[in-house]
This record gives structure tokens, sequence and C-alpha cells, in this order.
């Protein structure tokens, strides 16, 4: 039985299945999974759990044996295997299949893989289990899907948040679902129903120290002094130089790819789209970086980002904040510091 994860919790409300195979890349999603599994079997009277780590000479035998003995303590457990590289190859193959040969009803399993490719669901051991449990594969949220996704995690909390509130959220949250999970619990914690893009921009910043994103929306805006003085204060709180890095890194990249699609003739909001920059305020700082600078320049500012990245690692000799000023003067349409590059 294959489901989505959506689906799961009205699963578990009707019946138990003896094996739960969960797949997939995103962290978030994997423990809320496996966390709406052992709490539906601990509910069921499966009091004991184990968990087995496969990994290096992982002894499948032990797996076997402790999965056919009486506990002390409880008739019915729950058995977690992990294979961190979702290859349990010939040995756990041949004991996976064999686990579930005579399987004891005593026992639920639940097999935690990364993301499998076809090979792998096309594999012997695999299709044995498909069809004796459930297969549950997750998926990164896209982009695109990502203002939706927090918006339906709000009403879980009982909060609601207007188009700008949840593109600025996503914005800032992008490709890592647990941040915007624990954004989310803190303006839950700060009494908010009724979110607002001001509250993300204040609740969101404060996260950030002094909002490393306010940087590159002050070199996007030509601000220099005000770009120069953020970037002063992040250095003097002692932050490392490859966080703001990582901001203005992905801003001046979309920045480049809308310049390149507009020039090639695609008008500017159908541009936007293809980027997938949904939040009005963004959009407009990306427009007018646009007017300010030609290509020439943005391309020499990701080439400063890629030498701020590996002064950051000690991999060439130079100050990374050295280079991040220039990043940003450059930015602001000047060449105050001399670039070495």
């Amino acid at each position: 039985m294959r489901l989505k994860p959506e689906q799961l919790a009205q699963h578990l409300q009707k019946e138990l299945k003896p094996l739960y195979i969960i797949s997939g890349d995103e962290p978030l999603l994997e423990q809320e999974i496996c966390d709406q599994v052992r709490a539906a079997v601990k509910a069921q009277g499966f009091d004991e759990r184990e968990v087995h780590h496969v990994e290096g000479n992982f002894k499948w035998g032990e797996l076997l044996e402790a999965a056919n003995a009486l506990s002390l303590f409880s008739s019915r457990k729950l058995i977690e295997i992990r294979i961190e590289n979702g290859k349990p190859g010939d040995q756990g193959s041949k004991a996976l299949m064999e686990l579930f040969a005579n399987p004891n009803p005593d026992n639920i399993v639940m097999l935690q893989l990364p993301k499998i490719d076809k090979a792998a669901t096309n594999s012997k051991w695999f299709k044995t289990l498909d069809q004796i449990g459930v297969f549950i594969q997750h998926w990164p949220i896209e982009r695109n899907q990502l203002p939706s996704w927090l918006a339906n995690r709000m009403r879980q909390f009982g909060m609601k948040a207007d188009r700008d509130a949840l593109a600025l959220l996503a914005d800032r949250t992008d490709g890592n679902l647990l941040a915007g999970a624990q954004e989310i619990e803190k303006l839950k914690l700060l009494g908010l129903e009724q979110i607002t893009a001001k509250h993300i921009e204040a609740a969101v910043g404060d996260a950030s120290r002094y909002d490393v994103f306010a940087l590159s929306e002050s070199a996007f805006k030509g601000d220099t002094a005000r770009s120069l003085h953020i970037l002063s204060t992040l250095q003097g709180e002692g932050i490392h130089a490859l966080q703001p890095l990582a901001i203005m890194t992905n801003d001046i990249r979309q920045l480049l790819s809308f310049m390149q699609l507009t020039q090639a003739g695609t008008p500017d909001d159908k541009a936007l789209q293809q980027l997938k920059v949904f939040w009005p305020k963004k959009q407009s700082q990306i427009k007018g970086a646009a007017r300010r600078l030609n290509v020439t320049a943005v391309q020499q500012s990701l080439t400063i980002c890629k030498q701020i990245d590996l002064a950051s690692k000690s991999i060439v000799k130079d100050d990374p904040w050295r280079l991040l000023s220039s990043l940003v003067t450059k930015l602001c349409g000047l060449n105050v510091i001399p670039d070495r590059l």
C-alpha cells in the first residue's frame, strides 16, 4: 500500500500494518511522519521501542533474534530500522525478507530510508516488503508550494497570514522547512493570530540578530551608508561571514537570472514568476537593482562571493569582511574599496 503523507493520519485511525516504510530527504517531514506512526502504535499497546541503525558491520542476525525474542517488559513492540544509505545489501535484503516471511504479530516495524531511486523500488526485497506494509514517500516542498504549506501549518495553530506575509516567510525559509515551522511556533508564542508582512519582518529578523536580510535589501537599493553600517554591526556581533554571504549570493543569482531573462525579451513579471520570486517587496528590490546595475557588475559581484567563500574557509588569504564590504559597495554602484580579484 502506498500513501501520501497527508493520508497517513486517516489510515492510522482505521488500522495498523505490520510494516511502515518511510523514504525521503526532508528531515522535518520524516520526523513528523515517524512521530505519527509512533503515537498510533503506542496507543494500540505497542509500548516497547527498539531502534537499529544499519551502518558498517551491522549484524542482521541479531536484528532477527531481537524481532523474535519475548520481551521482559511488554509483549508488543515497535522496531525501528534506519538504513542511512538506503541499501541493505545482500545480507540485509535476505534478512528483511526473512523477517516478514513469518512476521511476529506482536511487532510493528518502521523502516526509515533516504530518498530511494527506481532501481531500489524494483528490487526483490523492496517489492516483497511493499506488498506487506505501507510505503510513504515524502518530497521536499517546492518553492511555489511553500506559501501554501506555511498557511496550512499556521491554520493548525489557529493563525492566518495575508499573501505578503506568506510570501516573505517563504522567501526567508526557502529550503529549510524546520526553520519555517519554528518561525510559526514563535509567532504563536507571541500571541499573533492575524499575521502580516510587518510581523514577519520583525519576528524573523530578530531570529537573525541584526537581520542579515536587511544587508542584502539595503545593498539592492543602493544605500551604501546603511549597508556598510549593517555590515559593521554584523561583524561586531561576531557572526560568521558565511551567514550574510549565503543570503546575498542567493539574491545576486536571482538578480542575474532576472536580468538575463528580461534582456532576452521575457516580461518582468513573467521572469519573476519563473524565478519563483513572489513577495512584492523582493520583486521591487530586484527590479530596482536591475535598473541601476549592468550584467557585468552583477557577474563581478558573484565572483566576489566566491572569493569571500574561499577566504572564510581559509582556502585563500584574505579578509572575508573586507571582501564583503567590496561586495556591498559594488552592488550599491560604487568601487570605493580596492578589488584584489
